[in-house]
């Protein structure tokens, strides 16, 4: 049987373009609006349909944003060193970027646990975020250690290898683009099973 076309056969290489493009013309600003704005929308939607789970979910996406800025947009952290100090900078720099991703995967991992424990009353329930979030931050961790080890040895010992630290700002575009599309995806299908295929209403259901 000859496979039908559909729009969602373009979703990734759309996402990927559009990645792409941000890295390229290193519009960082516009990138993080739009994460914040697309993860601001799913917290809405969680909120709309009562699910606590979406809406905890995306609470946690948007805590390393919030860490980046205060840390580094304040200025608490400069992201610029001088050959004099580039080891001792960017082994913080990198080493911030480690302690974001281990203080993030912590709630993720026990996510259920602690919604439980916060709202009791609420419908709490394992989703397929769950099981692929932690991944993913498991993922960029991994990356930001491996990038520390690399400046050691390219700034102390003198090792021309430069992988990790071109990878790092890429690999960290992919990772927040990843994060946002799962939670768009889960926002999707929690919000279809909530109104079964139906346009919601701004009023009750009457009741028979």
């Amino acid at each position: 049987m000859q496979k039908r076309f559909a729009l969602k056969d373009l979703l990734l290489p759309y996402v990927v373009t559009v990645v792409v493009i941000f890295i390229i013309q290193d519009a960082t600003f516009f990138f993080f609006f739009a994460y914040l704005a697309l993860v601001s929308l799913v917290f809405l939607i969680g909120h709309r349909i009562k699910d606590i789970n979406v809406c905890f979910l995306a609470i946690i996406a948007i805590m390393p944003v919030l860490y980046e800025n205060i840390i580094f947009t304040s200025g608490l952290i400069s992201l610029d060193s001088t050959d004099d100090n580039r080891l001792l900078q960017n082994s913080i720099i990198f080493g911030a970027h480690l302690v974001k991703e281990l203080l993030i995967l912590v709630p993720l991992t026990y996510r259920v646990e602690l919604t439980k424990k916060l709202f009791p009353k609420h419908k709490i329930r394992y989703t397929f975020a769950d099981s692929i979030l932690p991944w993913l931050c498991i993922i960029t961790a991994a990356m930001s250690f491996f990038a520390l080890i690399e400046n050691y040895f390219r700034n102390a010992k003198g090792y021309d290898i430069t992988f990790f630290f071109y990878a790092f700002e890429i690999t960290g575009y992919l990772n927040y683009s990843a994060v946002c599309g799962i939670l768009v995806v889960l926002a999707f299908l929690t919000y279809r099973d909530a109104y079964d295929f139906r346009q919601p209403s701004l009023k009750s259901p009457s009741r028979k």
